[in-house]
């Protein structure tokens, strides 16, 4: 687990020195997609400690939501969430990394631009 978190901090000081080239008057959009791309691998990273911590303590982090016992269904049925086509729209690898990282963090996940 050292390993990961030595991971971590070295993708974090790769991400700080990106977006100081990002954010230059005179930057390329290819230092944005670099950009883009350490911010991906450190959620990655981040998510994977997560998850490892939250397996160290006996818990999962995949587990289907179940609804009322008053709702539709039979009783004790577990039944996933059902996707609108709305909530269908492709997304980038960079927002399923932070709704994903928010799942485990347990925030609420705020969606930029849908409605």
């Amino acid at each position: 687990m050292r390993d990961l978190t030595d991971e971590i901090e070295e993708a974090q000081a790769k991400v700080a020195h990106l977006r100081i080239r990002a954010e230059r008057p005179s930057a390329r959009l290819e230092d944005e997609f670099a950009l883009e791309k350490a911010r991906n691998r450190l959620l990655t990273l981040e998510l994977r400690n997560l998850k490892q911590g939250s397996d160290a303590r006996g818990g999962s982090c995949h587990k289907p939501r179940m609804r009322g016992a008053g709702s539709a269904g039979r009783e004790g049925q577990v039944l996933f969430n059902s996707r609108t086509k709305s909530e269908q729209m492709p997304r980038t690898a960079r927002e399923r990394a932070e709704a994903a990282f928010a799942a485990v963090q347990g925030t609420a996940v705020v969606k930029k631009g849908r409605v």
